[in-house]
This record gives C-alpha cells, structure tokens and sequence, in this order.
C-alpha cells in the first residue's frame, strides 16, 4: 500500500500550493539571476510541484484541485479580459490587432496540421491537448488552463503541453528580438514607410492607461461581478445542445464566460483596478496545482509533441509574414504582433520594449485581444483535430 502524501489535508496542500509561487516569484525579483530570462518563474512553479508530488510530500489527486478550479479558471478569464478595450486597439494600431489575428489563425492551422502529421505517435487524447496548446499561443497560459479545462484534456496531457509550450518558446522568443537585424530588407519587403512607421509614436501617445491603486471595494466588486458572471454561463451552457467529445456543458460554460467577460470590458468595470494581480494570482496557482498532478511515468511521448509544436509555430510565423505583407507593417510592429500572441502579456512588452519602447502599451493591448480570441480559437482547433482521428 503506498504510503500517505506528507501534506494531504487541505491547509497543508493549500499552503505547500500558494508557497511554491511565492518563492520563485520572490527569488526571480531578489536575485534577477540569469536563468530566470532563459527559464521563468512560471517554469519552476510548475515543475517544483510534480517533483513533490512524485516524490509523495503532496498528492497527486486530492478534491481540493477540482473544487478549486471550478471557480479560479472561470474567475481569471472574467479579470484578464475586464482589461481589454478593443475600441482603443483598432484605433491606434489596427494593422498590429489585423496580423495578431492572421497569426492566431496561423496557429490554429498550424496546431491542427501538426496534429494530422503527427497522429500516429501521439496519445489518443492529443486532440484536446492541441486546443489548449493553440488557446496558449493565441492568448497565454490561462486561455492554456481555461480550454484545458473546458476541454477535460487529462492532466497527463496537460503536463505535455506545458512541456511544449516552453521549450518551444525558448526558441522562438530569441528569433522575436534577433528579427529587429532585419528591419532594412524587412521593411523594404512588407514596402512600409517611414512616416507610417512614425504615426504609430504619436497614436500610442494618448493610451489611456488604469491605476495600480487597489482598494478593499475594488476587490470585492471584481469578485461580486466575476461569480455572477460564472452562475450565468453555467446556467445557460445547460439548456445548449452538446456536441461530443468537444462541445460539452463545460465547453460551453467556457465559452460563455468568454463572451461574457468581453461584454462586461465595455462597461464602467473596465475601470476598476486590481484586475490584473487577482487574475495571475489564480493563474499561477492553478499551474501549480497542474504540475502536482502530473505523473512522470505518464509523459512518454513528448517528444512528438514538441516536434508538432515546431511544426504549428512555423505555420503561424507564415502567417504573421504574409500579414504582414498584405497590411504593410515594419519589422518591429510585426514582431510585437505576433509575440502578444505567443507569448502574451508576460512577454509582449519585454519584445516591444526591445524593438521600440513606444510599442509597448500596444502590445499589451494586442495582448489582451489575444487573450479574448484565445478561448474561442483554442476550442475551434480541438474540435478541428478531433475530426482527423
């Protein structure tokens, strides 16, 4: 008989879970050692956990989780998305949200591509790993949780796709900066001009930009209004019609919440601080609660799993080329486009600020625009590939 975990009860995980964060986050800004910029916090909260989880100081399956994300994965996409202002975004950089979109579409064929070649070496169930996979690289890494779970991908799986998105991001965000060499043959391929390039300096000027100042009433109405919105879209995702194995009551409420937390960013809600820290905090908890459920002898395969991501990022850096072209962008503008995607709000402004440090508000933007398609998306590619199997 295996023996009890050393942390089983829910203060004990709970604190173990929380902690894990706390740590790296706080060594990552005490030390600013340098493998922080190659491996970021975010890496080691997820693989500390499998290692205490495999090593029996935590459990590996515990109702704590689930309770848990029933509420935090629905709760973080109703505060990432309160920040978004899609009104502003077309107005000072509609090429940038134009090529985000083309690339995101990228993705999708590129996630859905690498899937048929690969099929026959991957797991059954990879279909849903390669809609959380895309809803990463459209939105970040909580669209990555939200279609994860929508989706039920195993927890197996999900490790996989953590795997992927990382190591294949290691690659791809040194290209993001490197490309800024290019910027001459570049800018004369896309046929851009240098007036067009500088109007973009003056749009951004005047983006309207929201406190950090957070108040006890700020946090409780972020709250209020984020469960509110959880109980509509899981009470209107049970009177829709499912459609197995991807379109589920799940999905659905996925979906919804979606649809929801775009509606509720056109309103006087957008204003209300706070939104950004609440969502990460639940963010980077539900990854950590995802690595603790990882089982190391369940992740052979990966191998084919990152060969398939190489795949789906070249197929979705086409994409951002020819967009490009087609909406006559510089090299920088482009870069940022894609990197809000891919990389998300964590590393859009770090690739703006690299290549012009005007475009850094934009990104973020285009961010967040990312993060409203990343859902979506994420879902329609899973469904995609579960028509291949």
């Amino acid at each position: 008989m295996n023996a009890e975990p050393l942390f089983n009860d829910l203060i004990g995980v709970m604190a173990v879970i929380t902690m894990i964060p706390v740590f790296f986050l706080w060594l990552e800004k005490k030390t600013r050692w340098r493998i922080f910029d190659v491996l970021p916090a975010i890496i080691w909260i997820f693989l500390t956990p499998i290692l205490l989880s495999n090593l029996n100081i935590i459990p590996k399956s515990t109702p704590i989780y689930s309770t848990f994300r029933a509420f935090a994965v629905p709760m973080f996409i109703v505060l990432m998305l309160l920040d978004i202002n899609i009104r502003e975004t077309m107005k000072v950089a509609w090429r940038g949200a134009a090529v985000l979109t083309m690339g995101s579409v990228g993705v999708v064929i590129g996630c859905v591509a690498a899937f048929f070649f690969f099929r026959g070496s991957l797991p059954p169930d990879s279909w849903s790993g390669f809609g959380a996979l895309a809803g990463s690289w459209i939105g970040g890494t909580g669209n990555l949780a939200a279609v994860a779970e929508s989706l039920d991908t195993p927890e197996a799986m999900v490790g996989i796709v953590v795997i992927v998105d990382n190591f294949v991001y290691l690659a791809y965000f040194p290209l993001i900066l490197t490309c800024k060499r290019w910027a001459g043959s570049f800018n004369r391929w896309t046929g851009v001009s240098q007036e067009e390039i500088d109007h973009i300096t003056d749009a951004v000027a005047s983006v309207e930009k929201k406190t950090h100042e957070v108040h006890f009433k700020d946090l409780v109405t972020l709250v209020g209004f984020a469960f509110t919105a959880i109980l509509v879209a899981n009470t209107i995702a049970g009177f829709l019609p499912e459609l197995r194995p991807v379109l589920t009551v799940r999905t659905w409420a996925i979906l919804l919440v979606t649809t929801i937390g775009v509606a509720l960013s056109a309103t006087p809600l957008k204003n209300v601080p706070g939104t950004e820290p609440m969502a990460m905090m639940l963010v980077y908890i539900y990854m950590t609660m995802i690595g603790a459920q990882a089982d190391l002898s369940q992740l052979a395969g990966a191998q084919w799993f990152i060969a398939a991501g190489f795949l789906a990022i070249v197929i979705h850096l086409v994409f951002v080329l020819f967009g490009a072209k087609i909406f006559r962008m510089d090299v920088s503008m482009a870069a940022v486009s894609s990197v809000s995607a891919v990389g998300g709000a964590a590393s859009a402004p770090v690739a703006a600020g690299y290549h012009r440090e005007e475009l850094v508000p934009v990104s973020i933007m285009l961010a967040l625009i990312g993060y409203a398609l990343g859902n979506y998306l994420g879902v329609a590619t899973a469904y995609l590939s579960s028509l291949l199997l």
